[in-house]
């Protein structure tokens, strides 16, 4: 966020349709959420003398192979989108709109 060419998401998009093709009785979000709990665990058995760790340091591409097959489609675009937008003008609030990436335009209160 905050550069040149805005805000950058990536992730998956499921429809209920897609979900439910690959798990009956699910929605998009739960089995997104249930895909990336599987890749964790498919980690886990493979390194079972691992102990505690943070998940920066589990291997990512394992966690995805094992996780993709119930993900639907995988993407990454930017988007115009900044911490500004849809405030309401009704409730004052601190703000800084010369730089809308700084931390105060994140906060709600």
């Amino acid at each position: 966020m905050g550069n040149a060419k805005g805000a950058y998401w990536y992730g998956s998009r499921l429809s209920i349709e897609q979900a439910r093709e690959r798990a009956p009785y699910n929605n998009a979000t739960s089995l997104q959420v249930a895909a990336g709990i599987l890749g964790g665990m498919v980690w886990a058995l493979r390194h079972p003398d691992a102990g505690l760790v943070e998940p920066d340091d589990i291997d990512h591409e394992t966690v995805l192979k094992a996780a993709t097959p119930y993900l639907g489609e995988l993407i990454g675009v930017y988007g115009d989108w900044t911490p500004l937008q849809g405030r309401s003008p009704l409730f004052g609030e601190e703000v800084d709109r010369d730089d809308p990436w700084q931390f105060v335009n994140f906060r709600v209160s």
